[in-house]
């Protein structure tokens, strides 16, 4: 099975909010969702680790999530999360599951397929399919 589409994933979609924001298109703070996938990560790092994840994985799955939440969260680190920061990352939220309700895909479907590619090295979520592809044929 091929990776998953990166549209596909809500963390890229807080990704690209957070690249907005930073270049002034968008007023809301991504604060709030960075800070829930980043305790979403420490537990799937703490799975990976009880479930025996191949060191390379683990390795890969830092570097991915050190670019894509801790630089931004620490770019990100004076300000404060304000309601309306929460109410559109909601929003955003909702848009999402439309999104996936359209593409024919479900939440728990993609989160299933994203924990289990990571915790056995699968592969299947973009950025890990990126990195294991390149880093092989170098």
């Amino acid at each position: 099975m091929k990776s998953l589409r990166p549209d596909l994933v809500f963390s890229y979609w807080i990704y690209v909010w957070y690249l907005f924001y930073t270049l002034k298109f968008i007023s809301f703070s991504p604060k709030f969702p960075l800070l829930l996938g980043l305790l979403d990560n420490i537990v799937m790092f703490v799975l990976m680790i009880l479930y025996g994840t191949s060191r390379e994985t683990i390795f890969y799955f830092m570097i991915i999530n050190t670019l894509i939440k801790i630089v931004p969260l620490y770019y990100l680190r004076k300000e404060s999360v304000r309601l309306n920061d929460i109410f559109f990352t909601i929003g955003l939220f909702g848009l999402f599951i439309l999104w996936l309700h359209i593409n024919r895909q479900h939440l728990m479907g993609n989160l299933k397929l994203i924990y289990y590619s990571l915790l056995y090295g699968q592969n299947k979520t973009p950025f890990m399919a990126f990195f294991k592809y390149n880093f092989k044929n170098l």
